[in-house]
This record gives C-alpha cells, sequence and structure tokens, in this order.
C-alpha cells in the first residue's frame, strides 16, 4: 500500500541538500518509521537545539546541532516531530535563524488522513494494540480470542512491530507506525487498547475507542496522580483520554483513578480486565508448562517477577533463589521449580545471578504464568494484584524499597496490603517458615473487597457483548 502524497513529498524533498527532522524522541522515532520508505537516507539527519542533551544517533541517523546547518538554510527543508507543546517555540527559533522551508508532523499527518478518510470505516474492522506494538497478549488478547469464537464476520487487526507477534490464524498483522498502520487506524470501526495511542493518531465519526489500560489496584501512582512525569507524556494522555469512548475498569479504585489521573470522563464499564478471566476458566496452562520445561506435576512452581527499575542492585539486594527454594521445600514438603521472568525494559537486570533458573522472560503472555504458579515473589510490579486474585500466595522482597520510592510513588503503603513483605533474604525466609495460608486469605480477601474488584471471569464475554451490538448498529 502507497501514499500518493508521501510519495509526491518524496519527489520534492529531493530537490534540497539535506531532510532535517527536528526533534530526537519518540514523536521523531514514528515520523521516520512513516517516512523510511520515500526518504533518500543519505540526506536525512536529526536535528536538535542542543545535541548534549540527546543522543549521537537515532534509528541509524547522526543527531546534530540545528545551528550547523544555518550556512545553508534555503537548500534543507525541516519536519518539526516534537510533541506539540513545543511546536511554537521550535517555529519562533527556526524563523528567528531565518529558516523558512518547513512544516510539522501534525500537518504532514492531517495531509495523511486527509488522503486515507476518503475511505469508508468499515463496520466489521477493529484494531488491537498491546502495549508498544507488543505480541499477541494483554487485554486486547482476550477480547479478540472471545470476538473470534463468537463471529466470524469480524475483520481483526493487530498493530505490532515484531515479525514473531505470535498472531492465531484469524488476526491479521499490521506493522506500527507504517502507513498502512494508519491507513487500518483510519478505516476501522473500533480501536482496543491497552496503552495511549501515538500523537500522529486521530480520530473521526464513526469510530469507538476502548481503553483496557494494563495495571489493576492501588499500586504505583500514574499520569496526573504522578510526580515528575514529562508534560509531553501528560498531553498524550489527555489527547487519549477526549478520544475514548468506554475505559474498563478491574476495581472501584480503578474507576475513580481514571477520572482523576487521567482526567477521563467518559463511560466506564466496571467489567474487570479480560486477561484474568484466565484465573476462573480450565485453562491448561499449568499442563502447558510441564511440557514445555519438564516440570512434574507433583512440583511446585515460584514465579520471580521483579519490576522494572533504573539502577543495578546492589549485591546484598539480589534475591537469593537457592536460598528460597530450601525454605519453601522445608516448608511445604514439596520440590519447587522456579520460573525467572525480568521486565522487558529492565536496563539492570541480574540476569546472571540466576543462570540456573528457568527464564520465562520471553515467554508471550505473563498471565499464563499467573495461572501455573503457586506463589509469586515479586518488588513492586502490578502484577501482584492480578495474581492474587486467585487467592495465591504473594511475597515482596523490598531490600531497595526506599531508592525505588524516590522514582515512583504509591497509593497505598506496602504495611497496608496483605502481600508478605520482606527487606533481606534472612527475613524472606524467617517469612516463609512462619507463613500461615488462612489468615493471609483472609487479609487478602478483606482487601480485595475494601478496593472492589470487579473480576468475576466474564469481562471478555461483557466487552465483545458491546463490540458485537456496536459493529451490527
Amino acid at each position: 500500500m502507497e501514499s500518493k502524497y508521501l510519495k509526491q513529498l518524496s519527489v520534492v524533498l529531493k530537490s534540497y541538500k539535506y531532510l532535517l527532522i527536528y526533534g530526537a524522541g519518540g514523536v521523531a522515532e514514528d515520523l521516520l518509521i512513516l517516512l523510511e520508505p520515500y526518504l533518500c537516507k543519505e540526506k536525512v539527519c536529526i536535528v536538535v537545539s542542543d545535541e548534549r542533551e540527546n543522543r549521537r544517533i537515532l534509528k541509524g541517523y547522526p543527531v546534530k546541532n540545528i545551528l550547523e546547518f544555518c550556512d545553508i538554510r534555503d537548500e534543507v527543508y525541516i519536519i518539526l516531530s516534537t510533541a506539540p507543546r513545543y511546536t511554537d517555540q521550535i517555529k519562533k527559533n527556526l524563523n528567528h535563524l531565518g529558516f523558512q522551508h518547513y512544516c510539522t508532523a501534525s500537518q504532514l499527518t492531517e495531509q495523511i488522513y486527509q488522503e486515507i478518510w476518503e475511505q469508508p470505516v468499515k463496520r466489521n474492522k477493529i484494531l488491537f494494540a498491546n502495549g508498544d506494538a507488543y505480541g499477541f497478549g494483554g487485554n486486547p488478547k482476550y477480547i479478540a480470542l472471545e470476538l473470534m469464537k463468537r463471529s466470524r464476520d469480524l475483520d481483526l487487526v493487530w498493530v505490532t512491530s515484531r515479525e514473531d507477534a505470535g498472531l492465531p490464524e484469524g488476526v491479521r498483522a499490521v506493522s506500527y507506525g507504517t502507513y498502512e498502520h494508519y491507513y487500518e487506524l483510519g478505516t476501522a470501526r473500533i480501536w482496543i487498547d491497552n496503552q495511549h495511542k501515538n500523537f500522529y493518531t486521530r480520530k473521526r465519526d464513526g469510530q469507538f475507542y476502548i481503553q483496557t489500560w494494563h495495571g489493576g489496584g492501588p499500586l504505583k501512582k500514574i499520569e496526573f496522580d504522578a510526580e515528575g512525569l514529562p508534560e509531553a507524556y501528560l498531553d498524550l494522555c489527555e489527547m487519549n483520554s477526549g478520544m475514548e469512548d468506554v475505559m474498563v475498569s478491574p476495581s472501584g479504585f480503578n474507576s475513580g483513578l481514571y477520572r482523576r489521573a487521567f482526567h477521563y470522563q467518559g463511560e466506564i464499564m466496571e467489567c474487570g480486565y479480560p486477561r484474568n478471566d484466565l484465573f476462573w476458566k480450565n485453562n491448561g496452562c499449568r499442563k502447558k508448562l510441564e511440557e514445555l520445561f519438564g516440570i512434574n506435576p507433583e512440583d511446585g512452581i515460584l514465579l520471580f517477577a521483579p519490576t522494572y527499575r533504573n539502577f543495578a542492585s546492589e549485591e546484598k539486594d539480589i534475591l537469593d533463589l537457592s536460598w528460597i527454594q530450601k525454605a519453601l521445600e522445608r516448608s511445604t514438603g514439596k520440590r519447587y521449580r522456579i520460573l525467572v521472568r525480568f521486565h522487558p525494559f529492565d536496563k539492570a537486570p541480574q540476569k546472571g545471578c540466576y543462570k540456573e533458573w528457568i527464564d520465562v522472560t520471553a515467554y508471550e503472555d505473563v498471565q499464563e504464568l499467573l495461572a501455573a504458579s503457586d506463589i509469586l515473589i515479586t518488588d513492586y510490579s502490578s502484577i501482584m494484584w492480578d495474581f492474587s486474585l486467585q487467592g495465591k500466595t504473594v511475597f515482596l522482597f523490598h531490600p531497595d524499597l526506599e531508592r525505588y520510592e524516590k522514582e515512583r510513588g504509591y497509593y497505598l503503603s506496602f504495611a497496608d496490603m496483605p502481600y508478605i513483605e520482606a527487606f533481606s533474604n534472612e527475613e524472606l525466609v524467617e517469612k516463609i517458615e512462619q507463613f500461615r495460608l488462612g489468615e493471609y486469605q483472609k487479609a487478602l480477601s478483606d482487601f480485595l473487597s475494601d478496593y472492589g474488584t470487579f473480576d468475576k471471569g466474564i469481562a471478555s464475554r461483557a466487552i465483545a457483548d458491546r463490540i458485537l451490538e456496536y459493529t451490527e448498529e
């Protein structure tokens, strides 16, 4: 599929010595994905006002200071590709420097949609996105699976940046950020996401946006509740909240959170998270992992899933899984197999310390790991909420709590949660040996009730009902 507008633009750009992409962040990266098939790459350069504050290379293109091009200002064309809030100031700077040949990425986007919107919205097309163009997973996965059972008259499209997206037959892929992606976006009747859409997104009449989000419970502060988040990111949140028609809530706490932290005023479906429906079904996840990793049916399974952190852990703060395994086996009288899952964005994972355990970081669907495991050890990850919906045991390993809390605030102190908290390996072993399941499950039940969980295993069905009703109108 080819854009007539971008093809014409590429012809115009060839008459210039350089094409300068002004901006070195995510907005510029998205623009480069879109334009790449139409670019003469040796003419492209990324420019910023201060190259010292940016990386030297962006997607293979050099990052330079805009001042380097002042002597040939009439021979360059510039596309401003920053968050919208910075555009007016950059225009003033360019005018002051004498640059005359430029446009904004927003203007370019409008031209693309004008072309795409010549095509009608397709009643049966549904566009899914999981996180930042991940594979087949998250809440959108379980909605798609439910729709596949209910109707064959649907065109299900999945946005991905991966060739191995793991899509089932009946779901077709579109590459994130490409012209084809924006074409699908501009002609789909329904969008289903669990993360914000980018700044290049435009919604038209007749389209319906369902936002499932991805975190549940009173855990990390997010969006307008959090301190220190970039203003451009909050602009993106506000933009999405204005486009969304329905937000899917897993709890009473989250419903209030959407109003306050997202500035969202639309409809909220209080039905639970589709991904958690798995816990109420005969899901076969345990057997799947037994066959994949050679786990015996009588073995216990411990999942260790630390969250994302920007800093490397000190040696004393590394969880000693060998010690923990022995404590569990003494306490329960059975053998335990240990799965380790690092956050995909973690810049400093201690992978070398866990070579002898089963690394499931690349396992596509974390929900299946939660369903199959008996015990979870995490630190600050929101998967503690999902896992505990099953009534299973969660241990929190918090040797670096003070340091981590400087990065992220929490809605509730961990001391006020029912999960078993420890601040050292020695204390965690002691807590495991002293653990009383009955007391824990009573505290957990009260906690989930207090924060109003809606999960009952019916979320996928409820959302599919709503989608089918809308597509048939």
